[in-house]
């Protein structure tokens, strides 16, 4: 994404921030957020493992983490700094649990056990390569998996800051990655989760 295309995500959330926690992060409610993370759970045991959250936003991961699993390590990235303002102090707490301001688009990931993005592959750019290169770099840097979900772009109407993608060209692209990849579908009528395993 280039900068403008970062500013116009920035405005985005900014201009959402008057709604729920859930609202302010780009998902239409609590709900909607939380199919989607349960989703990402399906992929498998997260029990001792690093997690980095690609668009952590307020960090809402974190407790589905302490939730489910045990001895989890958190990393969230996000390039919206008034994001991991209150994640910090949302999580002060949890010594597990760490956030980092940076453009994760971009900048070089650190190696972790499982890396997820949660909406935040589904902004628009004008960038051929998005959201390729960042699903590249995903599976390159986790050492056990992936799972990412995207908008579906059968029933997903494209906006001006948001776009879904066809499920199976996504999956046959993490396929030539990696031949266990698969795709999960029906928890919401315009989302999809694709799991990558090592």
């Amino acid at each position: 994404m280039n900068i403008t295309e970062k500013a116009c995500v920035l405005t985005y959330h900014t201009n959402r921030r008057s709604g729920s926690d859930s609202y302010a992060q780009g998902y239409r409610n609590d709900d909607s957020q939380r199919l989607r993370f349960e989703a990402i759970c399906e992929w498998g045991d997260l029990s001792g493992m690093g997690v980095l959250d690609m668009g952590c936003g307020y960090g809402d991961f974190v407790k589905v983490l302490t939730d489910r699993y045990h001895d989890t390590h958190y990393l969230g990235l996000d390039f919206h700094a008034k994001f991991i303002e209150q994640s910090r102090l949302r999580h002060q707490k949890n010594d597990k649990a760490q956030f980092l301001c940076t453009d994760f688009l971009n900048a070089k990931l650190p190696e972790m056990d499982f890396i997820i993005a949660s909406g935040s592959l589904n902004y628009r750019s004008d960038n051929p390569g998005h959201p390729w290169q960042c699903i590249n770099r995903m599976w390159y840097s986790a050492n056990c998996g992936v799972a990412f979900n995207l908008l579906d772009s059968r029933h997903f109407e494209a906006g001006n800051f948001l776009c879904g993608y066809a499920p199976y060209k996504v999956l046959d692209y993490c396929l030539a990655l990696n031949p266990k990849a698969n795709i999960i579908q029906g928890y919401l009528p315009d989302d999809f989760t694709i799991f990558m395993y090592k």
